[in-house]
């Protein structure tokens, strides 16, 4: 009778176990808990700070001797000190500037005021405007085609690397309206060829006269959706819109079982 009853205790101590439960897992032990996740840092507030003006430097060229001359306390008063051809001069981007060219060799009675629109700097222009200036020429083609009566557009921009040919690998090209076939758009050519610089436009009107206006704020040679002002400046797009899905014309092979 002794045996089976401490044959009994000893089964129920095996059951129960040696002592009571701690918590863990029974049998396996219990696989490391995972590291917490680390806290991101606090990040400081950014404070927009203003854009301030770019700056690109226009290289003159043609014309050896013409003297150049543009706005600088009124528009219309061409007051600045005369810059003669060949010669640097620094403007600020995304702006158009009225120039007046006089003194044209050859050309003794022609003075001419052409529009100067330097597009704003991108990320595509911003290193070779570090390093280099906007070459803008006037040529003795340009000056007959104004005094012909024509409408002469020059569009200065940075080739994509498949328009570049071996003379002019890393610098500018140059597109002409009176180059190119009739009714195209010399400023749509240059985007779809690359990167514009700048835009030179030049016509007969005689600014000296009296009541000859221009206005630099509605001046933009450059579409604002061809351009790359800054974004305060642009237009947003509207979203076109999207066609009708089509339903699906053939036959789903459930629903033919379904019928079947």
């Amino acid at each position: 009778m002794r045996c089976k009853v401490l044959l009994l205790a000893l089964t129920v101590v095996v059951a129960c176990g040696a002592g009571p439960f701690r918590g863990g897992f029974i049998g396996r032990s219990a696989a490391p808990a995972p590291a917490p996740a680390p806290v991101a840092p606090l990040q400081t507030a950014v404070v927009a700070q203003p854009r301030q003006a770019e700056i690109a430097q226009i290289l003159f060229k043609g014309a050896d001797g013409m003297n150049i001359n543009w706005d600088v306390v009124s528009i219309g008063d061409f007051a600045s000190a005369p810059l003669v051809s060949p010669g640097l001069q620094n403007f600020a981007t995304a702006r158009s500037y009225r120039l007046k060219l006089s003194n044209i060799p050859n050309r003794p009675n022609l003075t001419l005021y052409p529009t100067l629109t330097i597009n704003a700097v991108t990320p595509r222009t911003k290193a070779y405007l570090d390093h280099n200036a906007i070459p803008v020429k006037f040529t003795d083609a340009d000056f007959d085609q104004v005094q012909s009566g024509n409408f002469v557009t020059k569009v200065i921009f940075l080739p994509s690397a498949q328009f570049q040919n071996l003379a002019l690998v890393g610098g500018v090209d140059t597109i002409v309206n009176t180059q190119l076939p009739a009714g195209t758009d010399p400023i749509a050519e240059a985007q779809n060829r690359g990167a514009i610089l700048a835009v030179v436009q030049i016509g007969n009107k005689d600014l000296s006269l009296q009541g000859s206006s221009f206005n630099p704020s509605t001046i933009s040679a450059i579409p604002y959706n061809k351009s790359r002002f800054p974004a305060s400046t642009l237009r947003l797009s509207e979203p076109r819109p999207t066609a009708p899905s089509r339903p699906n014309s053939r036959p789903s092979r459930f629903r033919n079982n379904r019928k079947r």
